[in-house]
């Protein structure tokens, strides 16, 4: 007699606006425990290539992590059935999955797309729910009828994706205002978005801006430093100028935003020490050759609203902790503290840096620059941090001695230690 087979629980985070539904996992992916997990099943690459990235090259975690990143949620239309082998035919004595409970979580959900004509036998009802709906080649070995490409190009069509770019556009209009020899840019709101010093465009204009650049009391400039968000490039300007033994690497998801600090915000072109590129920031400090990379990274990723970050998620913060270097790395985020989402990012950045965090005091606007450390544990006397404060102090003309005294303050002790 065989046996009833139990599938797995959904992978879906509850912002999710896409939901992928296969059949039922076939005895490969019983026997690892995830989804896909047989080696001819194309899936991965499938919805690697939809997202232009390598998933099949992450561990399963990653992946999952991957897919919660960019709102997509991932589950079977069978809870439970008999079958013999891994043949959608002979799937027999099947229970459904809860989908409606799944459904009613997913507020945001907009679009569901099949894997597959057995898990589509639900799609007139999810079509009647008024969800987008979308049926696609399945990824299973034993749909051979078509070539992995004929594939990619109508699991792309379903998701909505022009396969020729990365570029995201900013969904309101950038506009520009110039008040005191000083240049703002906007995401059509009053939200500053970054700034510059008409006269000295490598001076660093806004109180957050300067804070971000706290790491400098702590350690010395790295060999490669990344910075996730554009903005007006104020960092990027800064880094190249003052920093001439890093190579820096910039990632914003806009082209349009690149272009406007290139023309109205003096950022450098790309050289042997500044690479400046359109993609996708979750993307980029996920790959497997981020990994140990770079020395410090500063991020700064907001949108056109400016209130909460738009890369939040704990396996974000993970996957930036991940990529700094294994010698001693420092991470700068830059957070909203009077908005709902500053608490829930302050947990989840203590899970991912296991409570190795230097949290500075917000700046009127209510920004909260946080300091996140990897590698070994890192213990400096009270008095060369102020040293290092005060020489930052002359140099850039920053209150880095008060962000010495601030920390001194919060974190208390002997040394400080993170």
């Amino acid at each position: 007699m065989i046996a009833r087979e139990r599938g797995f629980p959904p992978v879906a985070d509850p912002r999710a606006r896409v939901l992928v539904l296969g059949s039922f996992p076939g005895q490969a992916s019983l026997a690892a425990g995830h989804y896909y997990a047989h080696p001819r099943n194309q899936f991965w690459r499938l919805i690697g290539g939809v997202l232009g990235e390598d998933l099949a090259a992450l561990d399963w975690h990653d992946r999952y992590d991957r897919l919660r990143e960019h709102r997509i949620a991932l589950w079977d239309v069978v809870a439970e059935c008999v079958r013999p082998g891994s043949l959608d035919a002979d799937i027999a004595q099947a229970d459904p999955n809860d989908l409606d409970d799944l459904l009613g979580r997913l507020t945001e959900l907009r679009t569901v797309i099949f894997n597959g004509g057995t898990a589509a036998r639900f799609a007139r009802r999810l079509h009647d729910a008024g969800f987008e709906v979308h049926t696609v080649p399945s990824s299973s070995p034993a749909h051979a009828s078509l070539s992995f490409d004929d594939k990619l190009a109508r699991w792309r069509r379903a998701f909505g994706v022009n396969r020729r770019r990365r570029h995201r556009s900013v969904s309101v209009p950038i506009t520009l205002s110039e008040s005191d020899g000083i240049r703002y840019l906007h995401f059509g709101s009053p939200w500053v978005q970054g700034a510059m010093l008409i006269g000295h465009p490598h001076l660093l204009v806004l109180d957050y801006v300067q804070r971000m650049m706290a790491w400098m009391l702590f350690r010395r400039a790295p060999a490669d430093l990344l910075q996730l968000g554009l903005g007006a490039g104020a960092l990027t300007r800064f880094t190249h100028r003052f920093l001439p033994q890093t190579r820096t690497t910039v990632v914003d998801c806009s082209q349009d935003v690149i272009d406007v600090a290139r023309a109205c915000f003096a950022l450098p072109g790309n050289d042997p020490r500044l690479t400046v590129r359109c993609d996708d920031a979750g993307a980029v400090v996920a790959a497997p050759r981020a990994n140990g990379r770079y020395g410090v990274i500063q991020v700064d990723l907001y949108d056109q609203d400016a209130r909460g970050p738009v890369l939040d998620s704990e396996a974000f913060y993970r996957h930036c902790r991940r990529a700094l270097s294994a010698q001693g790395g420092v991470a700068v985020f830059n957070l909203f503290g009077r908005h709902r989402s500053y608490a829930p990012n302050l947990r989840r950045l203590r899970v991912a840096f296991d409570g190795r965090l230097l949290v500075l005091p917000p700046t009127p606007a209510g920004n909260r620059v946080v300091l996140g450390f990897a590698g070994p544990p890192m213990r400096m006397p009270w008095s060369a941090v102020h040293q290092r404060a005060q020489w930052l102090e002359e140099r850039f003309g920053w209150p880095a001695t008060q962000w010495s005294a601030w920390i001194e303050r919060d974190h208390g002790g002997a040394v400080c230690d993170a």
